[in-house]
């Protein structure tokens, strides 16, 4: 069966029942007798579940002791340190029938939308189809107060639709399918790689669309993102800018830009210390989207080393992709490159300072500029042809992982769509030009 986009699932209330199981026995008792190791999405939560449940049938009280000690005797990687982030993560004002509820429905949205597409790829037949539908257990309540043939239409027209937000990058948008409700993406990458270029085209390929975008920034003022923008949209070089080195046509073609898209466009462009200011702006603006440069720049009140800064800030960027239901984009520093010559391609081991980055993010994409890397990149006036820009897609939790191949211009911070083949002109840089404007 195909890979089904926009699967139900809800990793915060997962967290929220297995961490109250692990705190209280009588919420303990509650979670296994009303749960089933197919009601959690992600494979780590099942493992959990399934040991407290063998512990909690010993007679014994899961907790950090008995836990570890059963964990130990399965030789699981699951460690103190997955255990205690659970029990961090319970609500204090919610009580754990209110997401086992969650996870009930939740579970049940997902098992139709599997049957739907089974059916859909000719798997199994409408009968059979409607005999298991009828045979799945009842779920007490309603899903924000839909009735159960709201709930499966809704579910199967998600199924048929594809996801909320489209990259703006095709070959990119084929391999992820977009940005979608509630998922965090993760975009690595070394020092002047691009990474920030990057975040900004995605932000002008999301305004093109017509949807509200939140830019978060905690290494640039909004007036040097500005500028990206402004380069990116009129193809004045960036450093013109930076210098006051700016014709008089040049001046009026940034007025009639800067008017034309502050009408159309709604980027909203901030600065933040703390993932706190993130939430207040989210609830004063209500964007589409939000996109955080940079993960390792934010801060955090009290006594933090960095591996726990990171990680607490990744979680609560990821809470709040859930909660509001919306894709969050977290551009996130590598590990220093490679001093010997051997200029790799990034990996997920390279991610800087937290393993919980890779953990929480449905997606992570890394910017290769190789030539970059190499320090092979020569001063640009704008005539030159684009650099080649590489976009690894390392992890993709509903689909395959690949390279895209984009075109760079970094003078204008300017990142396209490969042009499809075409007729070679005997003036190149008239081609160059006409690709450029395109």
């Amino acid at each position: 069966m195909t890979y089904i986009p926009n699967i139900p699932k809800n990793e915060i209330a997962e967290g929220a029942v297995l961490g109250a199981a692990l705190l209280n026995i009588d919420d303990c008792a509650s979670v296994v007798e009303n749960l089933v190791t197919e009601d959690f999405y992600t494979t780590r939560n099942q493992h959990v579940f399934n040991a407290i449940k063998e512990v909690f049938a010993e007679g014994k009280i899961p907790n950090l002791v008995t836990m570890n000690d059963y964990l130990a005797k399965k030789e699981s990687d699951i460690g103190t340190y997955v255990l205690t982030e659970l029990m961090e993560s319970v609500p204090i004002n919610k009580s754990v029938l209110d997401f086992i509820n969650i996870l009930r429905r939740v579970s049940y949205e997902r098992k139709i939308l599997n049957l739907s597409q089974e059916l859909k790829e000719g798997i199994i037949t409408l009968e059979e189809f409607t005999a298991q539908i009828t045979e799945l257990p009842p779920i007490e309540g309603k899903a924000d107060d839909s009735t159960l043939k709201d709930l499966f239409f809704n579910t199967l027209k998600s199924s048929m639709s594809g996801v909320a937000h489209k990259t703006g990058f095709t070959k990119l948008d084929e391999y992820i399918g977009g940005l979608d409700y509630g998922e965090t993406i993760t975009i690595g990458g070394h020092t002047s790689q691009g990474k920030t270029m990057f975040g900004v085209q995605l932000a002008i390929n999301l305004a093109e669309q017509g949807r509200k975008v939140l830019y978060c920034t905690s290494e640039m003022t909004p007036v040097e993102t500005a500028r990206r923008i402004l380069s990116n949209q009129t193809r004045i070089n960036i450093m013109d800018f930076r210098k006051g080195h700016l014709a008089e046509e040049e001046k009026q073609k940034v007025k009639q830009a800067s008017a034309t898209l502050g009408d159309t466009w709604n980027i909203i462009i901030k600065t933040v210390l703390y993932t706190s200011d993130i939430i207040k702006l989210n609830k004063k603006y209500n964007p589409d989207i939000i996109i955080v440069d940079h993960l390792q720049n934010l801060d955090r009140i009290g006594k933090y080393s960095d591996y726990q800064r990171v990680t607490y800030n990744m979680r609560d960027l990821q809470n709040l992709a859930l909660s509001e239901k919306k894709p969050v984009v977290v551009l996130s520093q590598l590990k220093r490159k490679q001093e010997d010559g051997n200029f790799k391609a990034p990996r997920l081991s390279d991610l800087r300072d937290s393993g919980a980055i890779e953990e929480k993010s449905n997606i992570v994409l890394f910017v290769y500029w190789k030539k970059r890397l190499e320090d092979n990149v020569d001063p640009r006036t704008g005539i030159e042809p684009p650099e080649d820009l590489s976009i690894i897609v390392s992890k993709n939790r509903d689909g395959v992982v690949g390279l895209v191949s984009l075109d760079f211009y970094p003078e204008y911070c300017l990142i396209k769509n490969k042009p499809k083949p075409r007729p070679i002109y005997r003036n190149t840089q008239m081609n160059f030009r006409k690709d450029l404007d395109e």
